[in-house]
């Protein structure tokens, strides 16, 4: 009985830590910029960025302050496995040079956080790997707002949950982006 007690407060404690991490704060933003309050978010919660002109990751937060210079703009986003919601995809808001994005395992992403990216970056956008996420066959229709996708890479779930909606939103992509290639892990 105490193990159980002790693991429902983990997990509320958890939930509490997961929330305040994704919170998206707008004076923040306003006073840093979005490209560098997105770097702290990512990095926060274990996800990893390249900004536009860099050879190499930056994968922790001790790589943060790179970020804070007005030039830095990000163009890639790694967050496999990362501890990102839903809510906190606030925080591509802003992010005008975003290529790339993988969340690969963020099961926290569903199609609220999808419809959000899809929102702020649809103009840049041209890669997005969902495979392991939360995201449904009805949130791929979000993915219709990006004019430049070129890769979609997801996990067999979603061509199986509703057989005729994927294929529809599945066409409408490639009628859409005439080289998309889509992946299915």
């Amino acid at each position: 009985m105490a193990i159980s007690r002790y693991l429902k407060r983990s997990r509320l404690f958890y939930g509490f830590i997961n929330i305040a991490f994704n919170h998206y704060d707008k004076e923040r933003v306003n006073r840093i910029g979005p490209d560098a309050a997105a770097a702290e978010w990512l990095l926060k919660n274990e996800g990893s960025i390249r900004g536009r002109g860099f050879s190499s990751w930056i994968e922790d937060y001790s790589g943060v302050s790179v970020c804070y210079t007005p030039s830095f703009k990000i163009a890639q986003i790694k967050a496999v496995d990362a501890d990102i919601t839903s809510g906190g995809c606030e925080h591509f808001k802003g992010l005008d040079n975003l290529q790339s994005i993988t969340l690969t395992g963020c099961v926290n992403i569903g199609d609220h956080g999808l419809q959000l990216i899809c929102r702020h970056c649809h103009k840049t956008l041209e890669m997005i790997d969902i495979s392991g996420t939360g995201v449904t066959t009805t949130g791929l229709k979000h993915l219709l707002a990006c004019s430049n996708l070129k890769s979609l890479i997801h996990d067999q779930r979603l061509c199986y949950s509703n057989e005729q909606l994927y294929s529809e939103t599945l066409e409408k992509l490639k009628e859409l982006n005439k080289k998309l290639e889509v992946v299915v892990l």
